[in-house]
């Protein structure tokens, strides 16, 4: 398969500021995400809630449960409890929203929706297993009467508590009749640490979604390869960039591992992926089905459970990391900059995402665009803008993996506003994956994304 970019010249535009505010999804595209870890154990959870809370405005948070008893607290060699005084799992995930609470309102200067801290704290309950207090939360999360489904994202439940939502599925099958509890478990997505062999939550055959991101061992276990790949990425330094000068929530970082980030940043809005659709990849990587073994059976009927299995080329080499590692830099990039908005005095102190207006749509969804064979598509982004006013840089790729089309693709002007595309004659009934790269010249430099899937007839 070929695919080839006519350019080879950067081109940047410079772009007048519209607004300060970044655009916001509706509340029909905010995603529900709840959250389990056994924080207070090995160190890397800590560090993945630090994460987790700078961008805890781009979901709907409706839990975040702390599994590890008292009693396997002090049990972990690699732990690391920060100075915090505590006593379980629950008592140092409090300590870290105290923290998040001493630098919210530096944050809400630089983006809407992070959830005040009183009512994230009332969102934070114990989930070792002589307590109700995970189980009766999502018991209630999913009785609410809104038709998203939950994202739910467990770290590890690994300090000998059983999985709150596993807790929680037995409860209503148990309880209620067989349509209802169907009904019930078929209101979770689940992205997950889980295992080569088992799940978590049990519970596989009426789970809709089921992506697993620790997942395979393939020259090491997926979970473990976010470190080396995140750690340098751009020039990324822990110290520097997160842990020093960079107030109370960047100084309770722990560790680079930070293997269990891979559940959420799955979920980043960033318009590059879909949650819904694991086999077109994002800044989580790239998954694909499994198969051959008693959680996804092979078959038209086989379970819709994904994990960490495909691979990318770039750059003339073909690997699964290069999945995630294509865009390290720009994650990384992006987190640099959340934590300076956490000692950012004002707006202008600290550099903020373009916003990229593409085919007349300015959201983070991914665009689907019929065209047909033989035909030239034109992709226009000329109305994106940068909150800060910086120049903007513009690259269309084709991204090959993803789509169907066997047919070569030309793709003119891919370092403008606005691009064309030969639509291949070949390629009836195939897709293709187009995606829209557009980087501020700010410090970090931030990117965002548009990925167009276009079918062809």
């Amino acid at each position: 398969m070929i695919y080839r970019e006519i350019a080879v010249i950067s081109a940047v535009v410079c772009v007048a500021i519209l607004c300060h505010s970044p655009v916001r999804a509706t509340d029909s595209q905010r995603l529900r995400v709840i959250v389990e870890t056994d924080i207070g154990g090995d160190a890397d959870d800590q560090a993945s809630l630090v994460r987790f809370l700078l961008y805890c405005n781009e979901w709907d948070v409706e839990g975040i449960i702390a599994d590890r008893p008292a009693n396997k607290f002090h049990s972990d060699p690699v732990r690391n409890h920060k100075g915090i005084t505590a006593n379980d799992g629950y008592e140092l995930l409090l300590g870290y929203l105290d923290a998040y609470a001493l630098v919210y309102d530096s944050l809400r200067r630089h983006a809407e929706n992070y959830p005040d801290p009183a009512s994230l704290r009332r969102l934070a309950v114990p989930g070792w297993n002589d307590s109700d207090s995970g189980v009766e939360l999502l018991i209630a999360a999913a009785d609410r009467d809104d038709a998203r489904p939950i994202w739910y994202g467990n770290w590890g439940s690994n300090s000998g508590s059983i999985s709150n939502l596993r807790r929680a599925f037995d409860k209503v099958k148990q309880e209620r009749s067989a349509a209802e509890y169907e009904a019930f478990v078929r209101k979770f997505r689940i992205c997950t640490l889980d295992g080569p062999g088992h799940t978590r939550q049990g519970h596989e055959d009426q789970i809709p979604l089921h992506i697993e991101t620790g997942y395979p061992d393939i020259g090491g276990r997926w979970y473990h390869r976010f470190r080396p790949l995140t750690e340098r990425a751009g020039g990324f330094d822990v110290r520097r960039d997160v842990q020093e000068n960079h107030g109370p929530l960047g100084a309770l970082y722990t560790t680079p591992k930070e293997g269990d980030s891979w559940t959420f940043v799955y979920l980043i809005p960033t318009g590059l992926s879909d949650p819904n659709e694991p086999t077109w990849g994002g800044w989580a990587g790239r998954y694909g089905r499994r198969g051959g073994d008693s959680l996804n059976k092979a078959g038209p009927n086989a379970a819709p459970f994904f994990w960490a299995n495909q691979q990318d080329a770039v750059n003339g080499n073909t690997s699964r990391d290069n999945t995630a590692s294509r865009w390290a830099e720009h994650m990384q990039n992006d987190f640099r900059a959340r934590l300076d908005w956490c000692v950012a005095k004002d707006f202008t102190d600290a550099n903020h995402a373009p916003i990229i207006h593409c085919q007349n749509d300015d959201t983070a969804a991914v665009l689907r665009v019929a065209a047909a064979v033989g035909s030239k598509l034109t992709l226009d982004a000329s109305g994106t803008i940068d909150p800060d006013g910086d120049e903007l840089s513009y690259r269309w790729f084709v991204y090959a993996e993803p789509g169907t089309c066997r047919g070569e693709a030309m793709l003119q002007d891919s370092t403008k506003s606005k691009a064309t595309i030969e639509v291949p004659i070949n390629a009836r009934g195939k897709s293709l994956h187009i995606v829209l790269q557009v980087t501020d010249s700010g410090a970090p430099p931030l990117t965002r994304y548009r990925r167009i899937v276009i079918e062809f007839r």
